[in-house]
């Protein structure tokens, strides 16, 4: 690892405790407080990764300014927009809803703006400092701390909105997101940087549509497309169906949000080394079976076939926090080192803005369903079908139909599934407690 990577770390964590409240869990929820519909849900959910086609002209600057560079100057401008969000929140009650909601949906597309034209950079960035042998187990790292920031944020919201049903707890809660993103900058500014002339650069890149149908690229954008269609509906859809489907709490939606972050940790943990050894796709895979067991299960939930209780619950945040972890880590792995060094930023903004404008397209389909089949009820013996049914049941035929198109992605080093699922389930979990209990005893000791 070079020297000075730890700064990404310690970034990661101030940046996720940010944007974990202004683009998560606690925006939507403040959204839903001041009666946002589905629809409205969906428009500030898929800002973030709409605009993230920015990239794509940003993507030929990049080089020329320098990743560092490029980075902080959006990532210092992107932050006032969240200052902007905190004095929205701090907004008393007796102020109009429409207005409210009108003012924080128009300082979201600011900062996701800046957001989407300067984050064009970052990948490429660490891509170039981190060697080939260790993207796994810096990744594991990077989202291990991200996810451990997004735990102690999520609870600490969880804990504000409980204590205090006032219009000043999301403004707490918001102020404490605007601090972290400045907080951010100080070590954002730290990371070691690639020097200009030093940068690969591509004079004549090639079209687009050259690179988009570079056999490798397009089976895995595929691929990716697929998953990102369930993943980004069900990232913006949940806390609806916890909030106006089962009556869950605000307060508890962020429990729940944090103890699924802390499955991802441990899945982080656990598998960051092993994903070097054992490659992306049967990690692509195994995250594939239980984002479909776990659609399954809430789509049973909603059919009312499966009662809501503690069980189930936490099975479900088992399934989505362990497949989460898994597709994180190797969904980005696998990019890294697919597209090739020269023009690896074309590549890269190519990637991300297919990836993130389906992640962003669908949930802005799915918002006017889920208002119009609001009220749908339709029986089929002990299968309840209404909107949350069948959209759960659609999430999980996609996933599954995306296991179908991962077979034809192309990895030239991989363990076989059988070796994998021993590694997983057996080996790496042995090898942690005996790495806890030599840690425990301490240096000459038994």
């Amino acid at each position: 690892m070079p020297p000075g990577v730890h700064n990404v770390y310690i970034f990661e964590m101030f940046n996720t405790t940010s944007w974990s409240v202004v683009l998560g869990a606690p925006m939507l929820l403040f959204l839903q407080h001041l009666s946002a519909t589905a629809t409205i849900l969906a428009i500030a959910a898929c800002l973030s990764p709409l605009l993230n086609i920015l990239q794509i002209p940003a993507a030929r600057f990049v080089e020329q300014v320098g990743y560092r560079r490029f980075v902080l100057s959006g990532w210092t401008s992107r932050s006032v927009f969240i200052v902007g969000m905190t004095i929205v929140a701090f907004l008393p009650d007796t102020i109009d809803r429409t207005t409210r909601i009108v003012m924080m949906l128009f300082l979201s597309f600011g900062f996701n703006t800046l957001r989407g034209i300067s984050v064009c950079g970052m990948l490429p960035w660490f891509t170039h400092i981190i060697p080939a042998s260790r993207r796994g187990e810096f990744l594991a790292k990077d989202q291990l701390a991200g996810a451990i920031a997004a735990i102690a944020c999520l609870f600490v919201s969880g804990s504000l909105l409980k204590l205090h049903h006032a219009w000043y707890s999301f403004g707490i809660v918001f102020s404490i997101s605007a601090v972290a993103a400045f907080m951010s900058l100080l070590f954002l500014r730290r990371v070691p940087d690639v020097p200009v002339e030093k940068i690969i650069r591509n004079d004549t890149p090639l079209p687009w549509r050259d690179m988009l149908f570079y056999p490798p690229f397009l089976k895995y954008v595929r691929y990716n497309v697929i998953i990102n269609m369930a993943l980004g509906s069900s990232g913006v859809f949940w806390v609806r169906y916890f909030r106006t489907f089962l009556h869950v709490s605000d307060a508890k939606v962020l429990y729940v949000a944090s103890l699924t972050t802390i499955v991802v940790a441990t899945g982080l943990f656990l598998v960051g080394r092993l994903i070097d050894r054992a490659g992306n796709k049967p990690a692509l895979t195994f995250s594939g079976i239980l984002f479909t067991l776990h659609f399954s299960g809430w789509a049973l939930v909603a059919a009312g076939i499966l009662p809501f209780d503690r069980i189930v619950l936490c099975v479900q945040i088992f399934t989505a926090g362990l497949g989460g972890s898994l597709w994180n880590l190797a969904n980005v792995r696998t990019v890294m080192g697919i597209v090739p060094e020269m023009g690896r930023a074309h590549f890269l903004a190519l990637y991300s803005v297919i990836s993130n404008v389906t992640f962003g397209a669908i949930p802005l389909l799915w918002g006017p369903v889920l208002d119009y089949l609001n009220h749908w009820h339709v029986s089929w013996g002990y299968w309840q079908w209404n909107s949350y049914s069948l959209l759960y049941t659609t999430l999980a035929c996609t996933i599954a139909t995306g296991l179908g198109a991962l077979r034809f992605v192309e990895e030239p080093k991989t363990m076989t599934w059988n070796v994998f699922m021993r590694e997983l389930l057996v080996q790496t979990p042995s090898r942690a407690v005996s790495r806890l209990i030599g840690r425990l005893r301490g240096p000459g000791v038994g």
